[in-house]
């Protein structure tokens, strides 16, 4: 195909057009936007050999998008998180708060947020990442890191896709790690996991 000769307008309707269908990757090559080594942007695939890189054609992480995540969470957090749940908003760090006491009687402070990809959750108190940090607890045996943060999922890193998600495992994990602090295994994670 060819290469943008500075029609934003083109450009501008091939990305519109994907995010109307919900193609991020489309596989027409008339349809996608690729962009070569040297920044260069091509309407399509380039003629010649060179190496080029898929541009996925969703959506920016926009204020509506940010705004929509955002009303979603909080009818959630007013509606199935603990009552005292509250919404951090300062410069380094956004998410929500809140305190959970387990069926073993053992209270947890936690802080979920958004990285940007997936919700994650900070264990806030107690400080256990501390017996992690000194080898007492073995991250892999409380599925807590070294840096307060809880690992709620295998396959996508430490995170899940929801803030409902996200909060409803790490209560989970909250009773697990009351097992593991009493000198037992974690009992939600299958052998070896």
């Amino acid at each position: 195909m060819s290469r943008n000769s500075g029609d934003l307008n083109e450009l501008r309707d091939i990305i519109m057009q994907a995010q109307t269908r919900q193609d991020p990757y489309p596989q027409d090559p008339a349809a996608r936007i690729t962009v070569g080594r040297d920044g260069q942007i091509y309407r399509g695939d380039p003629t010649d050999d060179e190496p080029v890189s898929r541009v996925h054609h969703g959506t920016f992480a926009g204020v509506r998008a940010l705004s929509r995540r955002l009303a979603a969470d909080q009818r959630f957090a007013r509606t199935r998180m603990p009552v005292g749940t509250v919404y951090v908003d300062e410069p380094d760090v956004c998410g929500w708060a809140y305190s959970i006491t387990t069926e073993l009687a053992e209270r947890y402070t936690l802080f979920a947020f958004f990285d940007g990809r997936e919700y994650r959750v900070k264990l806030v108190e107690p400080a256990l990442e501390q017996l992690v940090r000194l080898g007492i607890i073995g991250a892999h045996d409380g599925h807590l890191y070294a840096d307060g943060t809880i690992c709620l999922s295998e396959t996508r890193g430490a995170g899940q896709p929801t803030l409902e998600e996200a909060y409803s495992k790490s209560v989970l994990w909250a009773l697990g790690m009351g097992f593991v602090r009493n000198g037992h295994r974690f009992p939600f994670a299958a052998e070896g996991r």
